[in-house]
This record gives C-alpha cells, sequence and structure tokens, in this order.
C-alpha cells in the first residue's frame, strides 16, 4: 500500500484475532525501506511461541502495547524482553517470539543495505540481536515512538514516520547502487558460482565485496545466498509437496542437503513445518519477497 493510494487486497491478512497489513514507502525511501507494516491483535495471540525464521533484513519496531519476548532459544527460553523501540537484526538461525498481552506493533523493515543511509554501525555487528534503537538511531527515536502513538490511526502513524525518515535520511551509502545490483544478481541465480560473476560485473575483487556485505546486509556473500536459497525453497514448498522437487528446482545438492538448511533455519523439518501453526513465519512467506 503506497501512503496515498488504497491498499491491494494481497498486502493484508486478517485472520481470527490477527491483523497485518503491509505498506510501501515514499519513493525518496523506496531503495532503502521494504516496507511499513503493522500487526494487531488482542490478549495473547501467540501463547506458545512462534518461530521467527530468517529472511536477511533488519527491522525497526515500535510497540504500543503489551511487550513481547523475542529472540527464544532453549538456551535462552525467556528470550530478550525491551521497552521502547527495538532493532532487530538479521538472523542466521531460528528464533522465536513469544506475545505477553495485546499486540499493537509498526514496523518499519529496512531492504538489504539500506539502514546504512542512517547510521554508520556495520550491519554484521546487528546478528541475531535485539537492541533499543536509541543505540543505533539515536535517543530522539524513543520521542518519536511517543509521538507515533498519539496518531488515530495506522495510516497518519505511517506519514508521520515516512516523512520524518526522508527528512532524517543522512545519505545514499556510496555502494548503494552496486550492492544492489549484485543483491539482485544472487536473486537471480541458483549456484554460488554467480559470486565469481558478481565480481566480474562489480569490478570488485571478492574480499571487497565480502567487506561491503558484512558492513551492509551482515552476511558474507555466499552466506546471504544461503539465505536467499532457503526463503525460495520454503515458499515453493508451500505449492509443491514433493521435497526432491524443491530441492532440484532451488539448487540443492540433494534432499538431505535441503532438509539440513530448513532445520538450522526453521528448527524443524520440512513436514512437520508444514503442519504446524506458523502464524508469524506463514505471514512472511506469504507477504515478504525473497
Amino acid at each position: 500500500m503506497y501512503l496515498d493510494i488504497a491498499s491491494p487486497e494481497k498486502c493484508i491478512f486478517i485472520g481470527y484475532m490477527l491483523h497485518y497489513q503491509q505498506y510501501y514507502p515514499s519513493a525518496r525511501l523506496a531503495d532503502l525501506i521494504e516496507c511499513y507494516w503493522v500487526l494487531h491483535a488482542p490478549d495473547r495471540f501467540m501463547d506458545t511461541p512462534d518461530r521467527l525464521i530468517p529472511g536477511g533484513r533488519v527491522e525497526l519496531i515500535f510497540n504500543f502495547e503489551d511487550p513481547a519476548d523475542w529472540l527464544i532459544t532453549p538456551d535462552n527460553p525467556k528470550g530478550t524482553r525491551l521497552s521502547g523501540p527495538v532493532i532487530m537484526g538479521q538472523r542466521n538461525q531460528v528464533f522465536y517470539v513469544k506475545s505477553t498481552g495485546k499486540t499493537n506493533m509498526l514496523g518499519l523493515r529496512f531492504k538489504p543495505g539500506g539502514l546504512a543511509a542512517f547510521t554508520n554501525l556495520p550491519v554484521s555487528d546487528l546478528l541475531n540481536v535485539l537492541l533499543p534503537a536509541e543505540l543505533i538511531l539515536g535517543t530522539s527515536v524513543k520521542a518519536l515512538e511517543m509521538q507515533l502513538a498519539d496518531f488515530p490511526n495506522d495510516n497518519l502513524r505511517i506519514q508521520a514516520l515516512d516523512t520524518l525518515l526522508s527528512a532524517a535520511l543522512r545519505n545514499t551509502p556510496t555502494d548503494q547502487v552496486v550492492l544492489n545490483m549484485a543483491i539482485n544478481m544472487l536473486r537471480k541465480s541458483q549456484d554460488d558460482t554467480s559470486i565469481d560473476h558478481i565480481c566480474q560485473q562489480t569490478g570488485w575483487y571478492y574480499k571487497k565485496l565480502e567487506r561491503i556485505f558484512l558492513k551492509n546486509i551482515g552476511y558474507t556473500p555466499k552466506y546471504y545466498h544461503k539465505i536467499l536459497r532457503f526463503n525460495k525453497a520454503v515458499r515453493f514448498m508451500q505449492t509443491n509437496n514433493t521435497l526432491t522437487a524443491v530441492s532440484h528446482v532451488c539448487n540443492y545438492f540433494d534432499q538431505a542437503h535441503f532438509i539440513r538448511d530448513f532445520r538450522l533455519f526453521t528448527g524443524t523439518t520440512p513436514t512437520q513445518f508444514k503442519k504446524e501453526d506458523n502464524k508469524i513465519a506463514d505471514i512472511l512467506i506469504k507477504h515478504q519477497s525473497v
């Protein structure tokens, strides 16, 4: 949904006790922000921990109701609970989230490399972490959350957030154009040999490509390709029940290789995943592009 156009139905998910909607940013921020999103639900719509599978993005999240317990793992069963706006980094393993009450969130999903326009912090420092947003974006972000909470609806909140971010935009990162080209090449490729081709097309030797990816995306090019391939596979799996076909189309060496990656990123097998009610994962698989 663009800020001044009625939302297409495909960007809305309304289920029992749950409302999720995405909005596209203004043209000035379109190369940096994938979307704004809102999530509303009454008390404890996730009574049990719900999966957060890696999607390769960094998110800024404002929470106007009860806090959530993020990044739950078997070693950290209580997860991380923070008040105020938070930055959730990109991930390379499965985590879980659990609500503690009512949910009323506004999120901003950066495009790979988009956060670099607002901070000099290397995105690699955000891998698998949840931090108070003020540590990354400055103390004014806490006042911004209070300001956004005063708006009576999501549209006005998002318009205000988009305007403020446009004003706060420092500059488009020097390498963003070439980085976007490299990302698009990886998205379209089927195997790791494309990384050599990217180096040829960009004129960057591999170590420079790796350094720029770690700073702006938070993964090495090869690991980012691994995340992309998994996300392609999990989406293709929704329309094809044959794991052999999924493995072949997504260029896994064999079915066992696909299942190994799937366990790493979801904590379970493909068959069990399809049987379960993964609310957050299902929303992102349906609405977030690879």
